[in-house]
């Protein structure tokens, strides 16, 4: 019924191209009074009367002036009622002005058969939906109808004027269009169920319900209009009329995008923040977890070899050689703070498969800014999370040994079945007569899993992070190259770039926790950072170090440095505990105030760095001096040497907060040379 509603609109003819000329009048008898500024018509015979009066020349070639006529009825008189005289003959309008030769002049048939498609191609896209019903859009509907207006549209070196003739139809027609995406999408955003949280957690159900699902074909129809349009007017020069008459079209069409997909992607992402900082539910050590159980370390180099979706999930023949990161297990177990996140990584997944997806470049875009959010978010809380409580601590040496000498003790006292001599001599002559090796299962039992170095629970809290972000988004967002338009593919950039800060962060957290002297290290990368020196055997950590954002390095250093000073021997009651301040105490704020005003973002934490190390310079400079007062008293003697290299350590990792400031934000901090 709306389509035919629509048709008198579309089928309106055309504007003549020219006005009728002002002495053509059309003579058809009216019930309405004539106007007193216009003479009433006279009679046929007085006309040929006054004709051929007008037409008298006297002799001397000059006219004659004709004599006056009396008007048929007197000027007092009302005019005679419509009925009362015979109408009079009408007269043929004189022809429209023919148009120059050089000039193009649209008919109005040729606008009307325009508009008759273009109303066409809509019925026929907009055929079927109903929202009671929950039937959506088909997939390409609205690429038919840009592609139905493109091809209307003249080309850029056409007449300006039949340009505008055409622009003028199919405004109108899009208009009505987007008229009746938002008449269909009103009902789904009034309903209640459109703003239910999504069904990520459960891997087999939908994560979309019938009227989310509804609202999304309305929206991916509306985009792939604006899409052609958008397309259309990047590949060709168009006039610049073209553009500002399309625009708001448009405009509202990135609207009724925005009022689906917005909603829908900030409900994901406050989910997934959410999860990250969710600590209740979590299963045991050695329980059942909630979500994925492990997953495979993410490498830095595959030697050549892609990593393809399909392949990640096949099973892994004995005969095919893995690849990974020297150090780390190929399969790398979920801690428990990144549970209630790795639950709901597959469910996000098929939400930006359904939402972004089909969307190209502005799908990228969406997916980026909620990855790029949950990868800050995720950073923030590793760092200021202590990861080593009791549930999380590695198992002590002592406990690790009397462990092993228990399993020990079960294997001797095992029973075992001895083998046959006789039988083993005839295996044996058989085996070498016929040049058999005997398989491995008969010659010795199969290998344990490869054990990989212990990790330090920030650093697999960090690969697992890592991990889960890349099964995220893989496929989704495109790596950067360098042929990519820096404008149009700026979101693979921005991602890029956050995976890139948190693989320095697992780089940096990695240094601190590995090694005999990993203070001493660090110090010498942050005194090259700061000194703008390069070390070829330690570029890694030197670029990690420059990536890493300031406000995350200060943290992670500030509470290795308080780890440290906590253990250092007190020589009274009095005296006060050697700490390092957070930033929020020397402010004297809340903690989720902290949070966000500075920790709200990469762009925003990025601006509050140098801020933060003034904050922490004060607490910098009376540690170091307090430690250089306790170096003094304990003198040189052995007893004490044990006690020395923990204030020296204490007093490194100080040093290394001071020197990171002045490299990070040009402070300089007293002491921290």
């Amino acid at each position: 019924m709306n389509a035919l509603r629509t048709l008198p609109i579309l089928n309106r003819p055309s504007r003549p191209a020219s006005p009728a000329p002002p002495t053509v009048q059309s003579t058809t008898a009216s019930a309405q009074p004539p106007s007193t500024e216009k003479p009433r018509s006279r009679s046929l015979s007085r006309q040929v009367a006054d004709k051929v009066s007008s037409l008298q020349i006297s002799t001397n070639g000059t006219t004659v002036q004709p004599a006056a006529v009396p008007l048929s009825q007197p000027l007092a008189k009302r005019p005679s009622p419509p009925g009362s005289r015979t109408a009079s003959p009408r007269s043929t309008a004189s022809p429209f002005p023919a148009a120059t030769p050089g000039e193009q002049t649209p008919s109005g048939g040729y606008m009307d058969v325009i508009g008759l498609r273009l109303n066409e191609t809509v019925n026929k896209a907009s055929a079927g939906v109903d929202f009671k019903t929950k039937k959506g859009f088909k997939k390409g509907s609205g690429f038919a109808i840009g592609e139905a207006v493109v091809k209307e549209l003249p080309s850029p070196p056409s007449d300006a004027y039949l340009m505008r003739a055409v622009l003028r139809i199919s405004v109108r027609a899009l208009s009505i269009y987007v008229t009746r995406l938002e008449s269909l999408l009103l009902p789904s955003l009034t309903d209640a169920s459109f703003t239910a949280p999504l069904n990520i957690s459960t891997s087999t159900a939908h994560p979309l319900n019938p009227v989310q699902y509804f609202a999304l074909s309305v929206a991916h129809t509306a985009w792939e209009t604006c899409e052609i349009l958008e397309q259309t007017l990047e590949t060709a020069q168009w006039p610049r009329f073209v553009q500002e008459t399309l625009r708001p079209v448009m405009d509202k069409l990135d609207l009724v995008v925005s009022k689906v997909v917005q909603p829908l992607l900030l409900g994901l992402k406050r989910d997934l923040i959410t999860s990250l900082t969710r600590t209740e539910g979590t299963s045991p050590p050695g329980g059942k977890t909630i979500g994925l159980a492990s997953i495979p370390a993410p490498t830095t180099s595959t030697n050549g070899i892609p990593v393809t979706k399909e392949g990640s999930h096949q099973p892994v023949s004995r005969l095919t050689k893995e690849f990974s990161s020297g150090g780390h297990a190929r399969q790398l177990p979920i801690p428990p703070c990144l549970q209630h996140f790795a639950a709901r990584v597959d469910g996000s997944r098929k939400v930006f498969e359904l939402i972004a997806k089909p969307c190209a470049d502005d799908g990228e875009g969406w997916v980026t800014g909620v990855v790029v959010a949950v990868i800050w978010k995720g950073m923030c809380v590793i760092s200021d999370k202590d990861l080593t409580a009791a549930g999380a601590r590695p198992p002590s040496p002592n406990s690790v040994a009397r462990a092993l000498a228990g399993l020990g003790k079960e294997r001797d006292s095992a029973p075992s079945i001895a083998p046959s001599p006789s039988l083993q001599g005839v295996t044996a002559k058989l085996a070498s007569s016929l040049s058999i090796v005997p398989t491995r299962s008969q010659s010795r039992a199969s290998s344990p899993p490869r054990q990989a170095d212990k990790l330090d629970p920030v650093t697999q809290a960090l690969l697992s992070l890592e991990g889960l972000i890349k099964r995220l988004v893989s496929g989704l967002v495109q790596p950067p190259s360098p042929a990519d338009d820096e404008d149009e593919h700026l979101a693979r950039q921005a991602l890029s770039e956050a995976l890139e800060a948190l693989q320095s962060f697992r780089i940096v957290s990695t240094a601190m926790n590995r090694g005999l002297a990993p203070s001493a290290r660090l110090l010498a990368s942050a005194r090259r950072l700061r000194d703008d020196v390069e070390d070829p055997a330690e570029d890694e950590l030197d670029d990690a170090m420059e990536d890493l954002q300031a406000v995350i390095l200060f943290s992670i250093l500030s509470r290795q440095a308080n780890q440290i000073l906590l253990s250092l021997p007190v020589s009274s009651e009095k005296e006060p505990i050697l700490k390092i301040r957070h930033p929020s105490e020397v402010w004297g704020w809340q903690m989720a105030e902290y949070e966000r005003q500075v920790l709200s973002g990469f762009s925003t934490a990025e601006e509050w760095g140098r801020r933060v190390a003034v904050a922490l310079k004060g607490d910098i400079e009376k540690i170091l001096t307090r430690l250089a007062g306790i170096a003094a008293r304990q003198g040189m003697p052995e007893k004490a040497s044990k006690e020395k290299d923990i204030v020296g350590e204490a007093v490194e990792w100080v040093k290394l907060l001071g020197v990171a400031c002045d490299a990070k934000c040009g402070l300089k901090v007293g002491g921290a040379a």
